[in-house]
């Protein structure tokens, strides 16, 4: 059978994704407001296309098919892609409309997320900003497979086939408890993290990796007493005494000058955060204006002293991208708000 692009519609895979999702056509038909005949003519209407079986039926629902799970891990970067469309027409008639979708980290998001999201939905509150909080090698992957638009990850992450704009740069952190009296003033020799019990990431998460090199470099190892990955945790066994961890400045800054922790600069170490995004496909307007906020929040950030000890990176600093068709009463509250944001 010959596949027909113009039977396949993103009314079909809203339909589909539901019905993975929820496992039951009653269910599904529910929460997308349909009737369950309608629901099943769709899906069968589906599976002659692909000419492959999609669901296996049973007494309390439907099982999805190997061809099914194939079928869902393609559209969903599909489904993305033919919103930002959608979404891209709309606003070339008006005011910036549709969806953002943007990944952070952890330890940016502690700093910098919440200011962002505000700067940006006061700026252009027809749009919708969906974020995604992992580390930033799932973040890469869920950029590269078009599931969100773009992703604050850090540059010792591999980024094949992405692109990717550094945005700044901040020293590396030996945080330890209030009573070590660790201070941002004075920097700490890579040697002595090998003299202290450590709480890391796993490997193979890029912080983790960051520390192991640089040790390796010195002949010397890490003496691990606790490996996690909730930066929550980690802060909070530092803070109980238990060991001492490394972390970017911007995932505990807050904690350090309300007295929670102590911390010190750790010489000759440094992470940089970059904006990576597609290679291949063009940005939204929405994902346009949405890099134009960041760029702007950091650079305000660094500029003003509130993110001390960073560096703003050149393509932050001297490039401002100019999103096509902003409007000029969006781009005044962007300005307004970004700066009362960063006093």
């Amino acid at each position: 059978m010959t596949f027909d692009i113009r039977r396949f519609d993103l009314r079909k895979i809203e339909y589909f994704i539901a019905v993975v999702e929820h496992r039951n056509i009653s269910s599904a038909a529910e929460a997308l407001r349909v009737s369950q005949p309608t629901l099943s003519r769709q899906i069968r209407a589906l599976e002659e296309q692909f000419n492959a079986p999609l669901f296996i039926r049973h007494g309390r629902g439907v099982v999805p098919t190997e061809a099914a799970k194939r079928l869902q891990a393609g559209l969903r970067g599909l489904e993305h892609q033919l919103r930002t469309l959608r979404d891209d027409v709309v606003a070339a008639a008006g005011e910036p409309s549709g969806e953002v979708a943007l990944g952070i980290p952890p330890s940016p998001r502690v700093f910098v997320a919440l200011r962002i999201i505000n700067a940006f939905c006061s700026a252009y509150p027809q749009v919708t900003v969906r974020i995604s909080e992992e580390t930033s090698g799932d973040l890469r992957d869920l950029v590269a497979r078009g599931e969100i638009d773009l992703a604050i990850t850090n540059s010792d992450e591999p980024i094949q086939g992405l692109a990717s704009d550094q945005l700044v740069s901040e020293p590396m952190l030996l945080v330890g408890p209030r009573e070590a009296m660790l201070s941002l003033k004075v920097r700490t020799p890579i040697e002595r993290l090998a003299e202290l019990p450590l709480i890391l990431t796993t490997k193979p998460n890029s912080l983790r990796r960051i520390v192991d090199q640089k040790l390796g470099l010195q002949g010397l190892r890490a003496r691990l007493r606790v490996e996690a990955n909730t930066l929550p945790l980690m802060t909070d066994l530092v803070a109980q005494g238990l060991g001492y961890t490394v972390l970017p400045l911007c995932g505990v800054l807050s904690l350090v000058r309300a007295g929670h922790l102590s911390a010190s600069p750790i010489a000759g170490l440094r992470i940089t955060w970059t904006i990576a995004r597609p290679m291949n496909r063009n940005l939204s307007v929405a994902a346009r204006l949405m890099i134009n906020v960041i760029f702007q929040i950091v650079r305000e950030l660094v500029e003003s002293g509130a993110w001390p000890l960073a560096e703003v990176k050149r393509e932050c600093r001297d490039v401002m991208r100019k999103p096509a068709r902003v409007a000029t009463a969006s781009a005044q509250r962007l300005a307004t708000r970004s700066s009362s944001l960063t006093k």
